[in-house]
């Protein structure tokens, strides 16, 4: 009886599995508008519950890159792959650091919410909007400190 009442307790705290309600799109303003909503042409991060853990789940587009004389050319129109990376939803420094890596490698700067359907489609409307620049010093100290906070609006119950 204790037994069963213990494995109850434990069922009872643990997070059932859900996908993001949210989604954050790291894009440029150079992105056409119908291109936003592209997985291939946008960073995009979630935060689903998966066995019982809330993540952020971050993915971008791998670029091709063509070596032509030792020099790496990079080709707009073909994308190798996507990149996934899990972060535990206590890292949020992490998953903060590697959008910023990313943003300053891409030269991406804009950031929206958007809601996610239950069908997995965004929503019509961004929900937000951010304008995220690079300190003038060149430090991302304080970008790192922004995104995190963006993050943490992830962090919903539904």
């Amino acid at each position: 009886m204790a037994s069963e009442l213990a494995k109850e307790i434990v069922q009872m705290s643990q997070r059932q599995d859900r996908t993001s309600p949210l989604i954050i799109i790291v894009y440029s303003r150079s992105t056409r508008s119908r291109d936003i909503r592209n997985e291939q042409e946008t960073m995009r991060i979630t935060a689903p519950i998966e066995g019982g853990k809330l993540i952020f789940r971050i993915s971008f587009p791998i670029p091709n890159y063509t070596p032509i004389l030792g020099n790496n050319v990079h080709d707009n129109n073909e994308l190798a792959d996507q990149t996934i990376l899990d972060y535990d939803a206590d890292n949020i420094e992490g998953a903060a650091t590697c959008i910023e890596g990313y943003m300053s490698y891409r030269d991406k700067r804009d950031v929206m919410l958007f809601q996610v359907k239950d069908n997995g489609a965004l929503g019509q409307f961004p929900l937000s909007r951010w304008t995220l620049e690079e300190n003038q010093s060149g430090k991302t100290g304080s970008r790192v400190q922004t995104l995190q906070k963006i993050l943490n609006v992830l962090l919903v119950k539904s």
